[in-house]
């Protein structure tokens, strides 16, 4: 049952994405900047994924990002947009997201980037904000 409301979640996120995408002009990244960073993503440090049932999923395109939250299999949150990186500085713009989101919608979350095997780690934050992101992705596909 859960993994049948994870795949619904899932292809809903995505077709919400691409609707949006078409009706948006993105900027391009070029494809040596983004082979490193296209894939679906999943959080597993400062929030172990799994734990006390909750889980951070990204998702990462040629040009789009998509974001959830679950907790016991419900989604808590999600955001997306689009995003630009030059290897170096990924800085996503979200224009999208549930209710409870609202607040980063047409803003900017702007963070340095390394990657090391399957791992990207991630610092930075909100523009005008002082809280700081230090995250640890796990490449899932």
């Amino acid at each position: 049952m859960k993994k049948k409301s994870f795949f619904r979640v899932t292809v809903a996120c995505l077709a919400i994405l691409f609707c949006v995408s078409i009706s948006f002009k993105t900027p391009t990244n070029s494809i040596n900047n983004t082979n490193q960073i296209i894939g679906v993503w999943k959080c597993i440090s400062p929030l172990v994924s799994g734990e006390g049932g909750r889980e951070i999923i990204k998702i990462i395109t040629k040009n789009r990002f998509i974001l959830w939250h679950t907790f016991n299999g419900e989604m808590v949150m999600s955001l997306g947009g689009y995003y630009t990186f030059d290897g170096e500085v990924y800085t996503e713009n979200v224009t999208l997201g549930s209710p409870n989101q609202k607040a980063t919608f047409g803003r900017k979350c702007i963070s340095k980037v390394r990657f090391e095997g399957n791992e990207m780690y991630t610092t930075g934050g909100y523009e005008n904000d002082p809280r700081v992101f230090n995250e640890i992705w796990e490449r899932v596909e």
